[in-house]
């Protein structure tokens, strides 16, 4: 897969999982939780590319 098309799913996953975790948690601890999952979204897709 190129690192564009990795790059943009892992945007896509850390969107939905943003959105799920703020509908379902609710208030500032389900935007900690959504922007923690963001970022190790984000972490393991740049180590994807790195290997």
């Amino acid at each position: 897969m190129s690192t564009n098309r990795i790059r943009a799913l892992a945007i896509v996953a850390a969107a939905c999982a943003a959105g799920v975790l703020v509908n379902q948690v609710g208030g500032w601890l389900g935007w900690v939780l959504a922007i923690a999952t963001a970022a190790a979204i984000g972490g393991v897709a740049r180590w994807w590319q790195r290997r």
